[in-house]
Parts: structure tokens; sequence; C-alpha cells
């Protein structure tokens, strides 16, 4: 991928200065590069984070070994995009407002607490949810079809879900106790809420996780 440095030199450069030599060939490459520059992109759905913390503290006190996601980054996600060049991000833009126009303001309540065992990952304990979940369906599908018509990843299988924590990864003797520990909590559904649009994320990896920023945001009608 293109190092992150590479823009703000070429911010820096007169874009009316003229270039000749093996320099113009580097700058044109510079240009070029930030031109087709990828962006790893998701569209998501932004949740209340408030109930969803208090769990994650009352399910700290089964000291199991999770790592809890941030409130900022709890949201539903609808469709990976994968990396998207810089130049397609305009076009992605006016295709979802396109076809989320048909959707009203769905509502939802985390209804489950679950967990999904991975023998070679972080096991993820995450909120199942009741609510408009076929509308949802619908409109995940509706999106996954437009992104194809730009040659970007579809998703053919979804679950509608919020990950609220990873459970570090262990032996899968211990890690299968620690899941058996959060099937017998207590858990109480949380309030519903509605939701009245769609946000296209931009996901930054480093050594010490991921960060999210938010790029769009689609109101629903």
């Amino acid at each position: 991928c293109d190092s992150p440095s590479s823009a703000p030199r070429l911010a820096r450069q007169d874009p009316f200065r003229v270039y000749s030599g093996s320099y113009a060939g580097r700058v044109s490459f510079r240009l070029a590069a930030v031109a087709h520059l990828n962006h790893r992109l998701f569209i998501g759905i932004e949740v209340p984070a408030s109930e969803i913390v208090s769990l994650q503290n009352n399910l700290d006190r089964l000291h199991l070994p999770i790592v809890w996601e941030k409130p900022e980054k709890l949201h539903i996600t609808l469709n990976f995009l994968g990396r998207t060049p810089e130049d397609q991000i305009p076009q992605l833009k006016s295709l979802i407002s396109q076809t989320i126009k048909p959707y009203n303001h769905p509502t939802f309540r985390p209804q489950f607490l679950e967990t999904l065992y991975r023998r070679h990952d972080s096991s993820l304990v995450y909120l199942g949810l009741g609510g408009d979940v076929e509308v949802l369906k619908e409109l995940q599908k509706s999106i996954s079809q437009t992104l194809s018509r730009l040659s970007l990843p579809s998703q053919d299988r979804f679950s509608s879900h919020i990950t609220i924590g990873k459970l570090k990864k262990d032996d899968p003797v211990q890690t299968k106790k620690f899941l058996t520990k959060l099937a017998d909590y207590d858990f109480t559904p949380l309030p519903p809420f509605t939701v009245d649009h769609l946000t296209l994320y931009e996901s930054f990896l480093s050594r010490s996780g991921s960060t999210y920023q938010k790029k769009a945001k689609f109101m629903l009608q």
C-alpha cells in the first residue's frame, strides 16, 4: 500500500510548477499513487453505546480475558468493501444514497448475548439483534448488489450483530470454559434503538489494533 507520508509531501508541491527530467517522473509517479490510493472501507450502523458499556462493565466481573470494544467502535457491520480506490469513492457515495432511498427508520433491540468460538483467533462476544432484522437483511442485500456494479466485494452471508468484545486466544479447553461462563450469564435484553442513517467507515490497522474514521453519513428517509 502507499506510504502515508507521501500525500503531505505532495501537498507542498507547487501544482503550477513545470518539472523536467527524472524529478518530473518521480512527481508524476507520486501523483498517480495518490490518485490510486486505496481505502479500507466498510458500511455500518452506529449504535448507542451507554447500555452496552454498562453490560461490558458487568461482564468484567466474571474476570475473563476479554478485550472490550471501545464505545466509538460499536456498530453493526453491513458490508465490507475492502480496499477501495480513491477515485471510486464519489461514485460509491452517490450509489449508496440512491440505494437506501426506499428504506425508512428500522428499530432494533440487542436481544441475545452470544459467543463465537474461533480456534485460531480470538473468540467473539457479540449481541444478536431482534426487531426489524428482515428489513436490515434486505437493505444489506440491496447494498451488496450496488457494490457489485463497482466490482467491489459483495457479501452473500450476513448476520446482524454487534461485536462487543474479543476473548483472548488460549488453549481450546480453557477458552471453552470461558465461553461457558458467558453462556451462563443472566442477560437481560437491552433497550431498543431506532436507526436514521448509515455510515461509511475507513478502518486503519496498527500493532495496537484497529481504529475507525467516519467518512460519510447517509440519511434514511
